[in-house]
């Protein structure tokens, strides 16, 4: 049962004789929205700062700073939206060390080698779909061949 089945079964249970009254329903509802709101604020603040951290220094810096800030522009304008948190705090990895490609017999997902924030190791494993997902994620500027696409 989630919070607000909770509240809801409170409510019930208090007002049993006459109902729930709406206002209730309204409540929980706004309570809820508030809940949310603050959540996206906290996460779009977040996603702005580890964009500035990345700097400018370099292309790559500047590629991964400009994805952080269009994914904070894309929450605050409700473009997409975060799932409601159903368990542990997600896994933030912050340093890629080693890609692993598969001999050709084997299935074809590739490894790749990262330690997340709090120093411990994590293995990614992309399959191909996933791979051309996310390389168009880093390079919308190239087609599926890998070379630049030309207009």
């Amino acid at each position: 049962m989630n919070a607000r089945d909770e509240l809801y079964a409170f409510a019930t249970a208090a007002f049993k004789e006459t109902g729930v009254p709406p206002i209730v329903h309204e409540s929980v509802t706004k309570m809820l929205d508030e809940v949310i709101a603050e959540r996206d604020a906290q996460i779009i603040t977040w996603l702005e700062k580890k964009a500035r951290e990345e700097g400018t220094s370099n292309k790559e810096r500047r590629t991964r700073a400009d994805v952080l800030f269009r994914m904070a522009d894309k929450l605050s304008r409700g473009a997409v939206r975060p799932p409601l948190p159903k368990g542990p705090d997600p896994l933030v990895v912050n340093r890629f060390d080693v890609a692993m490609e598969p001999a050709p017999e084997e299935e074809q997902v590739l490894t790749i080698g990262c330690i997340d924030e709090d120093g411990r190791p994590v293995a990614l494993l992309l399959d191909m779909e996933a791979r051309s997902k996310v390389a168009r994620w880093l390079a919308p500027e190239l087609n599926g061949t890998g070379r630049a696409a030309t207009t």
